[in-house]
């Protein structure tokens, strides 16, 4: 056995070139019988390029194409010696897109065609499709915010965002609707490394953001993200009590008298080079007259509209104030008539040249108080006095204010309303 395989062996040593050439022979031989036996043969070509052109009709529609299948496979049958010599480049395929309309992901039949026309081979696929995707594009204005997180503010200041201004309120997005759609909020960031110790008007670049809050870097999205400036208002802030100043009568007990204000403090703001903020201890909400008091009044609370000065602002938010009294449930009004004479009534600050003298002889007025003390109350314990300060003195009747009071000290009643008299004046005689 051993020897048989040397001997092969050194047969194809010796007869190599014979046997290659046979080889080679064989080969030709057979390809020669092939064209002759077979002269048409099916095969096929990948990567033939597919256009996809919109149509009119998806132009006046904005319609987009934004993905399609971008090669497809060509069958064919023809002579084997031309099909053989064929490439992709040699076939045009495009989409057939008349029948798109809305947006979406859509299967379209795909046309061939040969770039050389030529009677060896036909194109025999039949049914070839490709799926291409389509959006609409838009446009949507997006109003614009402002992210101030970032910026440093000096120690005592206060950024009020709701004064914050922009160069431009809205930002205009276009491209895919879906990515449009996605869009929840277009945010101004402010490109401002130092402290800001006052208003100041400084650049900024615009972010896109979902509704998730992820920042969106889409290249597909078209809008103008620079060249934008905001305006931002520094204030000053302090949170001060709420006062009401009351105006007692003569001998009031003012400890009698109790109520609260809602709120009892609100917080203000003033712009950063105002510095009078710093030297408020209060706000003065208004002054009663506790004669102008009701008992209605008393029960239901008073209300006044918390003014401030120009310039400030009232970051509560709270535009009026309630004045509630307390343990009042008790008080109560009463009519009396009390005479008018000058036992009870006088005149301060008449010119002595004239005599003054009450005409009106009866005056019903209103005491608020407690009930019981109400009640034990006489016109006895009502007087009230006539400042002629300021009157013209000229002979005839006048109607003029008398103030009157309660006598007695630590009262806890008073008169409530305006009241006036008739007074008769005459000049004195002369005596000779």
């Amino acid at each position: 056995m051993k020897n048989f395989f040397k001997r092969v062996g050194a047969f194809f040593k010796k007869e190599l070139k014979t046997i290659i050439l046979s080889v080679i022979c064989a080969i030709v031989i057979w390809f020669a019988v092939s064209i002759q036996a077979f002269p048409n043969v099916y095969d096929h070509i990948d990567g033939v390029t597919v256009s996809a052109e919109p149509t009119a009709f998806m132009q006046k529609e904005n319609l987009m194409i934004t993905d399609y299948d971008k090669e497809v496979t060509v069958q064919l049958h023809g002579k084997r010696y031309v099909i053989g010599t064929l490439e992709a480049k040699d076939f045009v395929a495009s989409l057939d897109l008349s029948g798109i309309t809305s947006p979406g992901e859509h299967t379209v039949n795909v046309g061939l065609s040969k770039v050389q026309p030529s009677d060896d081979y036909d194109i025999v696929s039949e049914g070839l499709t490709a799926k291409v995707t389509v959006e609409r594009i838009i446009s949507k204005d997006i109003a614009l915010e402002v992210n101030t997180d970032n910026l440093k503010i000096a120690e005592d200041l206060q950024i009020q965002t709701d004064g914050i201004t922009l160069s431009s309120s809205m930002v205009t997005v276009s491209g895919e609707q879906t990515l449009v759609d996605s869009v929840a909020r277009a945010v101004i960031e402010p490109l401002y490394s130092d402290t800001l110790t006052e208003t100041t008007r400084i650049s900024g670049t615009v972010s896109l953001y979902d509704a998730n809050g992820t920042k969106i870097d889409d290249p597909k999205l078209e809008y103008i993200a620079n060249n934008y400036s905001v305006t931002v208002p520094l204030y000053r802030v302090k949170t001060l009590p709420l006062n009401v100043s009351i105006i007692y009568p003569p001998n009031f007990d003012s400890s009698s008298l109790k109520y609260t204000i809602y709120p009892k403090e609100i917080t203000i703001a003033a712009p950063a080079n105002d510095l009078s903020i710093n030297n408020l201890e209060q706000i003065d909400v208004d002054e009663i007259n506790l004669t102008e008091i009701t008992a209605r009044d008393l029960q239901v609370g008073l209300k006044f509209t918390i003014s401030l000065s120009e310039g400030y602002k009232n970051l509560s938010n709270v535009a009026v104030a309630q004045i509630n009294f307390q343990d009042v449930d008790s008080y109560t009004r009463r009519d009396i008539t009390v005479s008018v004479s000058n036992e009870n009534f006088t005149f301060l600050n008449g010119d002595p040249s004239y005599d003054y003298s009450f005409v009106t002889s009866q005056l019903t007025i209103t005491a608020i108080g407690p009930s019981n003390l109400l009640y034990n109350l006489t016109p006895d314990d009502i007087s009230g006095t006539v400042n002629l300060l300021g009157t013209n003195s000229e002979e005839g009747v006048k109607n003029v204010t008398v103030s009157l009071r309660i006598a007695g000290q630590r009262i806890k009643a008073w008169i409530n309303g305006d009241y006036k008299v008739d007074v008769r004046i005459t000049q004195k005689q002369i005596e000779e």
